[in-house]
């Protein structure tokens, strides 16, 4: 039997892929600071994403490690903040490299996830092969977070940057929190509308995640988004028609502040560009189930 080792694999992400793999027959287990009760096939290793412990053997002989640590980026950016920020990601990332060092068997594969926000702020497309960084917080910790897993070298273990775009689900993340006010006419644009939305349905998500494992010979970095990224207002008004609804009341540049505040995230989430496609993925030949928005969300609301 095959085995991935999802690290910090408790969250939405996690769940999405124990259950493809469950499916999929492998042996699953899950790196995580709680200890949870065993499922078939599943196995909870606790960890503390930071020091080496007992946890490490699980790592021998794996056939692929995903790293997912990391503290939700929804929040103010104050001092407190980056500082969790910044050791939720780079902190376990370390700890892994030194773990798969200390394996007799280490595994074949080890997948660090990232996030598109690298770009944030830029203008035009960026794509794996774009060397561009943005200059904002989200764009310097993501950066930093990628240097640390770039820096070790491990000789019989091929290491793969994953960079996330927001994954479309209508169980959780940014669609389930923009559905509801949507079909109470709320679902209008933010501020001219002209900022980039870069996102990928969650099936794609999880296929591509196994086509990256089944490879054998994959890049070093790919952009799990759809190859066609919208702006905010092409978004809202795709998600109108979707539901239903004609009309959506705007959002000022000035109230996306206010909502930002109350909700206490940074502003940047609603204002800020990611304009960011792929390009490797197509070149190599991976089959996207939902490139355009209009498909991905009438797929999405249709299983709600």
């Amino acid at each position: 039997m095959k085995k991935i080792v999802l690290a910090g694999g408790s969250g939405h992400l996690g769940t999405l892929l124990k259950h493809a793999y469950v499916k999929a027959g492998w042996e699953v287990v899950i790196l995580s600071r709680q200890r949870e009760k065993k499922e078939v096939q599943v196995s909870y290793v606790v960890w503390d994403g930071e020091h080496l412990g007992t946890w490490v053997h699980a790592l021998e002989d794996a056939d692929a490690v995903i790293n997912l640590s990391g503290k939700s980026i929804q929040c103010r950016f104050t001092s407190k903040n980056r500082a969790l920020l910044e050791d939720s990601r780079i902190l376990p990332t370390r700890a892994l490299a030194n773990a798969i060092s200390a394996c007799n068997k280490p595994p074949r594969l080890w997948i660090n996830f990232s996030g598109i926000s690298i770009f944030s702020g830029l203008d035009g497309c960026q794509d794996e092969a774009s060397t561009t960084v943005g200059t904002g917080y989200l764009a310097q910790l993501t950066q930093r977070w990628e240097s640390a897993f770039t820096a070790v070298d491990l000789p019989d273990t091929q290491q793969v940057v994953l960079r996330v775009s927001p994954v479309l689900s209508p169980q959780w993340g940014m669609l389930s929190e923009l559905l509801p006010l949507t079909k109470r006419g709320l679902g209008g644009q933010v501020a001219d509308g002209g900022q980039y939305v870069s996102w990928i349905h969650q099936e794609d998500f999880v296929r591509m995640v196994q086509w990256i494992v089944e490879r054998a010979h994959p890049s070093q970095i790919y952009h799990a988004c759809s190859p066609y990224p919208v702006t905010n207002a092409a978004f809202m008004k795709a998600l109108r028609k979707t539901v239903g609804v004609s009309f959506g009341l705007p959002l000022p540049r000035l109230l996306a502040h206010v909502g930002a505040f109350v909700k206490g995230v940074d502003p940047g989430m609603l204002l800020d560009s990611v304009p960011a496609t792929t390009i490797f993925t197509r070149n190599e030949r991976f089959n996207f189930g939902f490139s355009h928005i209009e498909e991905a969300l009438a797929d999405l609301l249709k299983k709600r």
